[in-house]
């Protein structure tokens, strides 16, 4: 769908038709390319995921089925088949009101706001609440993209673009905590490292060829060296082939970035002349796009593949943790861009941000496994042989549905806060956003005096 999209916006702002058709296909393109490389990550990532639960003799009850299966869980409700036309509604609500700056095409991700909503449907029967609290994390995801807009052109070269992602923006608020924290404490707040920083430190061991190899190797070391069934020789082709793979994933992935932002830019240029123009020169609109678009920036795949091995043992020893994590965990990559990007692209803080979300994110996966898997049974999603309970390492461990699972078991509280927040912050968003055109338009008449 995304090159038909990208084609009728192009369209929409008089692109030509070539012009527009070949920046919808190479939006396409880019997004089969970042998929494939995904897809890479997975066939090697998966069984090794396998040896280290294997070796560690975890016993979880709580399984995990993955963002897809989560996915088809939200959009097999009552809430789901509501959601995409709702949540196309309430983007040209906030469009027309000056309450979000984004235009968002990301259509299919609708289904995190689904999904949330999925689960107060389980638990309360209720539709009318269900579908409130799924507007409302859609709202405040909008919100969230448009103030994150900025520091994702600076930090992952997303120029025009903004990230209304659930799951990667659901991030957001813990990071801006955490960076707080960290920026007053003496001897940590010193501590950076971005991608340029590693160069420097490491020479050609920063670069992300010889990173991902690395970082591949560490990674097959550990799920594979005390597997007792494997001979060395097995052991060792295992490892060298994790090592080569994370270093082509390292490669490939920001080149696959770099030709999806080829037809996204131009369109995008496209449209800030059109509403310029419509506008006195002083509105600005971002493309809400899937986070796979932040997801070539070294420090996000850094980030990400180091968290891989790091969850399983937080799973291994968090007390009170029931949940596995194991086909989600490739995931992380959609988790990172825009921590990345609040943080400043510092590896050393993404990192810990990361880490302090694995860890609550297996708390709530394990509270919230017995809802999800009531929906999934409400959704007619057939639970995975062997298990009793099963949650998601995307959305369904995740602060967001989590809060308004909490929140739903009071109607009225719900409601009152909920009014409260987004009008809040919807406010807060339009005033922001008024500012910035007063700025713009200042600008200009500075240029033309």
């Amino acid at each position: 769908m995304m090159p038909i999209v990208m084609l009728v916006f192009g369209l929409a702002v008089r692109v030509p038709f070539t012009k527009a058709l070949r920046g919808g296909l190479m939006v396409g393109i880019g997004f089969i390319g970042l998929n494939a490389t995904v897809s890479i990550l997975t066939d090697v990532m998966n069984p090794a995921i396998k040896n280290m639960v294997s070796v560690m003799h975890m016993n979880l009850k709580v399984i995990d089925v993955g963002w897809p299966s989560a996915s088809a869980i939200a959009y097999g409700t009552a809430v789901g088949v509501s959601m995409i036309p709702l949540g196309i509604l309430i983007n040209i609500f906030m469009l027309s009101t000056k309450t979000t700056q984004t235009i968002n095409v990301d259509i299919w991700d609708f289904w995190h706001f689904a999904f949330s909503g999925s689960l107060v449907y389980a638990l309360s029967k209720d539709i009318v609440l269900s579908l409130f609290l799924a507007s409302v994390n859609m709202i405040v995801i909008m919100v969230i993209a448009d103030r994150t807009a900025p520091l994702a052109e600076k930090y992952l070269g997303l120029p025009g673009i903004s990230i209304p992602h659930g799951y990667a923006a659901s991030f957001v608020p813990v990071a801006l905590i955490i960076n707080w924290i960290m920026d007053r404490i003496p001897g940590v707040n010193k501590i950076h490292l971005d991608a340029k920083g590693f160069n420097k430190k490491f020479g050609a061991w920063g670069e992300p060829t010889l990173l991902g190899f690395i970082i591949g190797i560490l990674i097959g070391a550990i799920a594979y060296s005390a597997v007792p069934s494997m001979s060395w020789a097995d052991k060792i082709g295992k490892i060298a082939l994790m090592g080569v793979t994370l270093s082509a994933v390292m490669v490939i992935t920001p080149k696959m970035a770099a030709l999806l932002l080829q037809g996204v830019v131009p369109i995008s240029a496209e449209i800030q002349k059109f509403t310029q123009k419509k506008f006195s020169g002083t509105r600005k609109l971002y493309i809400g796009m899937d986070t796979a678009v932040g997801i070539g920036n070294p420090v996000v795949l850094a980030c990400a593949t180091l968290m891989i091995p790091i969850a399983v043992l937080f799973a291994f020893i968090l007390p009170g943790n029931q949940f596995l994590p194991t086909i989600g965990l490739v995931g992380f990559v959609f988790m990172f861009p825009l921590i990345v990007a609040v943080v400043h692209g510092d590896f050393f803080r993404a990192f810990i941000v990361g880490a302090v979300n694995v860890v609550l994110g297996l708390w709530i996966g394990t509270n919230l496994a017995p809802l999800i898997t009531s929906a999934a049974r409400a959704a007619k999603f057939t639970i995975p042989k062997g298990s009793s309970l099963i949650s998601s390492v995307d959305y369904g461990s995740n602060p967001f549905p989590w809060f308004f699972v909490q929140i739903a078991t009071h109607k009225l509280l719900a409601y009152s806060i909920c009014i409260v927040l987004v009008v809040v912050l919807m406010l807060w968003n339009r005033s922001k956003i008024i500012a910035e055109e007063k700025s713009i338009a200042s600008e200009g008449n500075v240029e033309s005096n």
